[in-house]
């Protein structure tokens, strides 16, 4: 495949998000042919799922009904967005991958890590991001971002501390087995100098792009 796939992960409030849109903004300054997704989502079903995954309706959904969902989206998502956009040769953005449903669903809800690297591969057409971008923060600043943005917590922020830990344990040692394609950056500092980061660590890797 032509194209390259970045992936941004963390726990909620570690301004992932924000920094995936920031980099797609200085992308396209560049004339670099880039595509900003976010998962679960992007497309007209994976949305659907994404909607039945989040309502705090559907609080009496089971860890591994989640785990399916999650993983459809992802198949939706690769089969209709991400594998084209690649193919055509463009840089894939995707805000969250299959590293969260490892995270949450695998050392949150403490389901069996082998299945889920089994559907993760699944999902995912045996396709790896290329780079992955881990913010870091603590569970103290995650808490007060929140607070200050004053949004409602959807159905997966409704946890309690313990499992926002293990959440970011788990990622913290996703990275540790995977080094040469997770980078983690220290999210505690401010936008501006996260985001100088984040363009040094791809900048060598787009020229072929430009």
């Amino acid at each position: 495949m032509a194209g390259f796939f970045i992936t941004f992960e963390g726990i909620d409030s570690c301004g992932k998000s924000l920094q995936a849109r920031k980099l797609a903004r200085k992308l396209e300054a560049n004339r670099v042919p880039v595509l900003l997704i976010r998962d679960p989502g992007t497309t007209p079903i994976s949305e659907n799922i994404r909607a039945i995954l989040l309502s705090v309706r559907n609080q009496g959904m089971c860890f591994e009904t989640e785990l399916l969902l999650f993983a459809a989206a992802r198949a939706q998502m690769m089969h209709e967005t991400i594998l084209p956009a690649l193919n055509a040769g463009k840089i894939v953005l995707c805000d969250r991958f299959y590293d969260s449903t490892t995270a949450y669903q695998g050392y949150g809800r403490s389901l069996d890590l082998g299945i889920i690297n089994i559907l993760n591969q699944f999902a995912s057409h045996e396709r790896a991001p290329d780079l992955t971008f881990l913010f870091d923060i603590t569970i103290e600043t995650a808490n007060k971002r929140h607070e200050a943005s004053r949004r409602e917590k959807d159905r997966m922020e409704t946890v309690d501390l313990d499992f926002i830990k293990r959440v970011r344990n788990g990622f913290l040692k996703i990275a540790q087995a995977h080094p040469h394609r997770v980078q983690v950056i220290d999210g505690e500092r401010s936008i501006d100098v996260i985001a100088e980061e984040v363009w040094q660590s791809i900048e060598s890797k787009i020229k072929s792009f430009v």
